[in-house]
């Protein structure tokens, strides 16, 4: 056995000697990372399934954190995305691949049909991660790709009780479809008392320590927590993630629980687009390359032409139809373990099943490329552009408003003043009394901390007017400050202090700095002089 911390070393060097270049080109890291496994699969022994499991958290984070752009109501509207379109994929998709194996290489048509059913699955990590990166998942073909995809999450536990009854003559058919169904309700209902009480109970308790760590480790156990429920119950982890994670999307810690989640997700993700690469053989892969190649390029064909048919079928845009077939057109990360448990049953050829293996990694690393030149892809196709189909479907988001960063009682103030004036606004504090406090005011404040850039992206700082920061630590300021004109350099910025900076970094034009203490001093002296006046009037009178 290779030394750890030695294979450690070795998949970060390659790691970066892939990404570093490839970012330089615009080329996801998730390539670099299936590289990166394909090449220490081949130096080094490693315990697949360890890493397996570990990857497999990648993939619950990344569905929590598209849950938490869900809420329920959003959810109910994708019913037909969900259901219809997702059903409808699976069927279809699945029988034209099943009748293929079955006709083709003579295998029993009940596990041709299985194997159909592997193929008809897409990358959940891949495509949300790269639609949710890109701000493409609330398109309409973002829509419809989701919705298929949570479908798809589900259906991978009828393929598994599938494969069950075939290895296992005495297995009661209805006996594990009525579990399957009364495992789901019951999963539905507890991730909504979980959800809805018992984990906000838990993270309010944490944001009142006002410690980040401790806020952080609760996150973490809610999520992992939801994930264990839902294997408990029999069904994915991924999918107790997601329905956690769209119950608390109507919570004021969402923005919070999505800035903190972020790197522990792509550190996961990381792990798992390796954990693919370490299933690839090179040997194998060289003396089958022609067939492999082919194998991949006729499979997404297809499956696109498939499910575009389906599509244009319900949906009355073509380019919506077109953009959706090729970003679905990979074979997703759980036909891996369908086709393993295959293999281990011996119910198909160890060439076929290895052969199938690599034409699921190769497809995954040809996804990012696709989704990057969808549009130019759909132009191809179709060069009529629908004007909505730019846009997202989503609540309108304000614009032209002014961030509050600070609701102590000089943000209050400042809340109320805007109020008044019917100028729009969005206030952020860290401290949840305050956030509670404001929220029975009525205010338009949420829980947060602002130093955190994805939080303020949260905030739609590119649109905004102005922000204004009233909280007084300098160091915090600096931060919030800097972070601010990377993502928008054009914007006004307010600071209060307590005293007079003299740092030449607040020297830029755009922003503006009120010390509170020379504020108070000028407001004191002019009431003392008004006074004074008025007393002068009084003489004369």
């Amino acid at each position: 056995m290779a030394n750890p911390v030695l294979i450690v070393i070795a998949i970060l060097f390659i790691a970066l000697l892939f990404n570093i270049p490839f970012a330089r080109l615009k080329i996801p890291p998730i390539i670099g990372y299936i590289f990166t496994g394909i090449i220490i699969s081949n130096l080094f022994h490693l315990d697949h399934h360890t890493i397996e499991i570990v990857a497999e958290m990648g993939i619950v984070f990344l569905m929590f954190m598209i849950g938490l752009e869900f809420s329920p109501e959003k959810l109910k509207s994708m019913k037909k995305e969900v259901f219809v379109f997702g059903f409808a994929e699976m069927a279809i998709v699945s029988g034209v691949f099943g009748l293929f194996f079955w006709w083709f290489y003579g295998i029993d048509i009940r596990v041709a049909l299985i194997i159909g059913s592997a193929i008809a699955l897409s990358s959940t990590a891949i495509v949300l991660k790269l639609l949710n990166e890109n701000r493409e998942i609330s398109k309409p073909y973002g829509r419809i790709a989701l919705g298929i995809l949570l479908f798809q999450d589900i259906a991978v536990i009828p393929i598994l009780i599938a494969i069950s009854i075939l290895v296992n003559k005495d297995a009661n058919l209805t006996q594990l479809i009525l579990k399957t169904i009364s495992g789901f309700f019951a999963l539905a209902i507890f991730i909504w008392v979980y959800g809805k009480y018992i984990a906000p109970f838990v993270i309010s308790q944490a944001t009142k320590t006002k410690s980040d760590e401790i806020f952080i480790a609760t996150v973490l156990l809610v999520v992992l927590t939801a994930a264990e429920i839902a294997h408990f119950f029999g069904l994915s982890y991924s999918l107790g993630a997601f329905l956690a994670g769209m119950i608390l999307s109507e919570t004021k810690y969402k923005y919070q629980i999505e800035a903190d989640l972020v790197p522990f997700r792509d550190i996961l993700l990381g792990i798992f687009f390796l954990s693919v690469g370490l299933m690839v053989d090179l040997k194998f892969v060289i003396h089958n390359i022609f067939s492999i190649l082919l194998m991949t390029i006729a499979f997404m064909l297809i499956k696109a032409l498939l499910i575009y048919l389906l599509l244009f079928m319900f949906v009355k845009h073509r380019r919506v139809a077109i953009k959706t077939a090729f970003i679905l057109s990979q074979i997703g990360e759980f036909s891996f373990v369908i086709f393993a448990l295959l293999g281990k049953y011996n119910l198909v050829d160890n060439v076929l099943l290895q052969k199938l293996v690599v034409v699921v990694v190769i497809s995954m690393i040809l996804t990012p490329f696709i989704i990057k030149n969808i549009y130019k892809i759909a132009d191809l196709f179709d060069k009529n552009v629908q004007d909505f189909e730019e846009y997202e479907i989503k609540g309108a988001e304000v614009s032209g408003h002014i961030i509050l960063i600070g609701y102590d009682k000089i943000g209050q103030r400042v809340a109320r003043k805007l109020t008044k004036m019917g100028i729009p606004y969005v206030a952020i504090d860290k401290q949840i009394e305050l956030v509670k406090q404001g929220l029975k005011n009525g205010d338009n404040v949420i829980f947060g901390n602002a130093a955190n850039r994805r939080i303020l992206e949260s905030l739609n700082v590119k649109e905004a007017s102005a922000v204004i920061i009233t909280t007084l630590n300098e160091e915090h300021t600096e931060m919030i400050t800097q972070n601010l004109l990377e993502i928008n350099p054009d914007l006004n910025i307010i600071l209060l202090t307590d005293d007079e900076i003299q740092h030449e970094f607040y020297s830029h034009k755009n922003i503006y700095v009120v010390d509170k203490a020379k504020e108070l001093a000028e407001k004191l002296i002019e009431l003392a002089l008004k006074c004074e006046m008025k007393g002068e009037i009084c003489l004369k009178n």
